[in-house]
């Protein structure tokens, strides 16, 4: 176990048990839907089923503005690709910040992804299309109409490209016991790397930390 892994895993378990779910995002809404990748960039390309997660990072109560997580899980036929989006700061795209309704959330990956035939760092976008809610609540979402989201590749702050869209049909469920662990770091193809390395070190050790709390709770 590295420093990373003791820095981070321990404190995670024990708040995650203390919590008795996720540490962040704890609370959310399922659907399933699809995606429409029309980049080179992604392992594969056309229409791909997808299980979504949308959620309240800090989880405070009602409409008060929060960090506002949208989870990817692509079903893809090599096995399955969690892409972790938040709601970011829209200067700088890539920190986490508090978002005032689903309507006005923009979503980025915090970190960035390299391919084995492009070194420059990629991160995915998703902004909302119209007739999300305006507020930031979960009740909202649950009569919300289908949501559709615009998918797009930053190579910086300034340098987007369009990729795709992302479909969803009507929220499935709120109960969060049935919601799957969403995992960037054991879920994605094959020779795709998070960058910078720190960030997927911390990342593996915070939801391995996670998952060790919620599952001693259950046991």
């Amino acid at each position: 176990m590295n420093y990373i892994d003791t820095a981070l895993r321990v404190p995670f378990a024990l708040a995650s048990t203390l919590r008795r779910a996720r540490v962040f995002h704890a609370h959310g809404v399922m659907a399933r839907g699809h995606a429409e990748l029309g980049s080179h960039w992604w392992p594969v390309q056309g229409r791909v089923p997808v299980t979504v997660r949308l959620s309240r990072g800090i989880g405070l109560p009602g409409a008060i503005p929060d960090v506002l997580g949208l989870s990817v899980r692509l079903h893809l036929a090599a096995g399955p690709w969690d892409l972790l989006l938040a709601s970011t700061d829209p200067v700088t795209r890539f920190l986490p910040c508090p978002a005032l309704g689903w309507s006005t959330a923009q979503y980025s990956s915090l970190n960035a992804f390299r391919t084995p035939d492009n070194d420059s760092p990629t991160w995915v976008l998703a902004t909302p299309e119209a007739g999300q809610p305006r507020t930031a609540s979960l009740s909202a979402l649950s009569t919300a109409d289908p949501l559709h989201f615009t998918l797009s590749l930053a190579h910086s702050r300034t340098d987007t490209t369009p990729a795709g869209r992302l479909s969803l049909e009507t929220p499935l469920s709120v109960d969060d016991e049935d919601h799957p662990d969403f995992d960037p770091v054991l879920h994605r193809p094959e020779g795709l790397e998070m960058w910078p390395q720190w960030v997927a070190d911390a990342r593996r050790a915070a939801y391995s930390g996670s998952r060790a709390g919620r599952h001693s709770v259950e046991a």
